[in-house]
């Protein structure tokens, strides 16, 4: 295991020389113009250091929508200014607070937190049973890395209780940056103290920098999503410290995908885990579903965790699906500054193993339609449940799944409709004529039943009635023509069945 994890780490070394080489070839006009004259006015200049500053991703992140990325580049470039550090100076220290945000035109840097107390403390008790005089590197060679042994005689040089205390180095590097990369605009955005020192590795380093005010101006779009993100992980890990959720969320991207894309294949190398924002993933293995899962789920994380170097299985999205993914190297750096944040991955890393193999036992016993993960949401539309059918013959209606007849289309129109005043004079001539039919027919008197409608009476109940079938039939075809349209797009057309569209949990 030791054999492929060292493979792997130099894999990524150098993906990460040839990515810096890179970076500084398309940042050289801008390191050549920035170190002439400090801080570019003219928009010669900004233009010519413009193509430079869009290969940034300090820049592809902050760019508002709408604008193009190599203007948002000019504007911004006038409110950069150049900085020059040498090897073992310090940018800014642990708890400084924030002015600046940095972006690296050449160099590397080192990302310094404190050591928990355990390390220390363990420490102390192996330098006691050193020998006199005592030799710093000669002590930890071969028990400490070469570059981890370099830093801390680096810190040591600093003669600051801060950060070396009776031969035992207080802080440890858990990350670095390197040319085009950006670091220093998490305390900017928070209004919080600094997380981490920041130690120049390189022999000289040339950065570009700019102030609060400047980036909050103009970095409003990346301060706003910054904002929106914390709150996010707070809701997600409610008994964590915000301190330690700003440091593991900082190696995070967001990116958008569409339905039926594969994340990744079974057997590939494992080169990131995701947690889903909103949407849905299938699980695969052997080309047989698994399970599915979606909005605050981690996928992915189990395999890194256990120390895997390839996948175990194929992850494809669903529907509409936004990620949050972290690359393999950034959450190795990411864990040792959120403990309590790794722990609680490790618990579900664990109920996300031992459902996978519930699941391959139930595959493997051919119960292939046991009840998923997650079942997607049945979606039932407005013109679903207005489809008017006719009953079937020779069955009794009311053992039919309930439709809407003619009738209570026009029932239901009625009731909804605004009263008329020549509807309502008519409805109560109506009334008044049925009342005394009604009386006629239901009295008492004997000789109600004998007696006889003069003519103008009679040729007035016919008019009426006349008027009435009439009026009836064509307020009944009026509202069919409404309700009942003949196809679906008419249907879906009309504004007053308009409906918001479901949404898969």
């Amino acid at each position: 295991m030791s054999t492929q994890q060292n493979g792997k780490g130099q894999q990524g070394q150098n993906d990460m020389t040839t990515q810096r080489r890179k970076n500084e070839a398309n940042l050289r006009v801008a390191l050549q113009y920035y170190s002439s004259y400090g801080k570019l006015n003219d928009d010669h200049s900004l233009e010519q250091v413009s193509a430079g500053l869009a290969s940034l991703e300090f820049m592809k992140r902050n760019c508002p929508e709408g604008t193009k990325l190599e203007d948002f580049c000019i504007q911004s470039g006038q409110y950069f200014e150049y900085e020059q550090y040498k090897y073992g100076d310090i940018i800014f220290h642990y708890g400084d607070i924030g002015d600046k945000v940095y972006v690296i035109l050449k160099g590397e840097v080192a990302v310094l937190v404190p050591r928990s107390e355990s390390e220390i403390e363990g420490e102390r008790e192996e330098i006691s049973l050193a020998k006199q005089p005592f030799d710093y590197e000669m002590f930890w060679k071969n028990k400490k890395p070469i570059k981890q042994i370099h830093i801390e005689v680096l810190l040591a040089q600093t003669n600051s209780n801060v950060y070396f205390q009776n031969n035992v180095c207080m802080f440890k590097k858990v990350f670095q940056f390197y040319s085009g990369q950006s670091f220093g605009d998490v305390a900017l955005i928070s209004d919080k103290p600094r997380t981490a020192s920041i130690l120049v590795t390189s022999d000289q380093i040339f950065l570009i920098s700019m102030c609060k005010k400047d980036f909050k101006i103009l970095c409003e779009k990346s301060v706003l999503e910054m904002n929106q993100t914390l709150d996010y992980f707070v809701k997600l890990f409610p008994n964590v410290g915000r301190m330690q959720i700003t440091k593991f969320i900082q190696f995070f991207h967001k990116i958008d995908f569409p339905p039926q894309q594969l994340l990744w294949r079974e057997g590939e190398q494992i080169k990131f885990f995701v947690l889903i924002y909103k949407g849905r993933v299938e699980i695969k293995q052997s080309q047989q579903p698994l399970y599915q899962v979606s909005d605050y789920s981690f996928i992915g994380h189990e395999e890194i965790l256990e120390g895997m170097q390839f996948r175990q299985y194929t992850c494809k999205t669903l529907d509409n699906t936004t990620l949050y993914f972290m690359e393999y190297e950034d959450f190795n750096s990411a864990r040792k500054n959120a403990p309590d944040i790794v722990k609680l991955l490790i618990e579900k890393a664990k109920l996300m193993t031992s459902y996978l193999e519930q699941r391959k036992d139930e595959v493997k016993k051919g119960q292939i339609y046991v009840e998923p993960l997650i079942l997607p949401v049945e979606r039932r539309l407005v013109k679903d449940m207005f489809v008017i059918k006719s009953p079937r013959k020779n069955e009794i209606r009311s053992n039919q799944p309930k439709c809407l007849s003619y009738f209570d289309i026009t029932k239901f129109n009625k009731s909804k409709a605004k009263p008329n005043n020549i509807n309502t004079q008519q409805s109560i001539s109506e009334d008044l004529f049925f009342s005394k039919e009604k009386n006629i027919k239901t009295t008492r008197s004997p000789s109600n039943f004998t007696q006889k409608i003069s003519p103008i009476n009679k040729q007035m109940k016919n008019i009426l009635m006349k008027k009435f079938k009439l009026n009836f039939k064509f307020n009944a075809l009026n509202s069919f023509q409404i309700s009942a349209c003949k196809s679906v797009y008419e249907f879906s057309s009309k504004s007053r069945f308009k409906t918001e569209p479901s949404i898969d949990n």
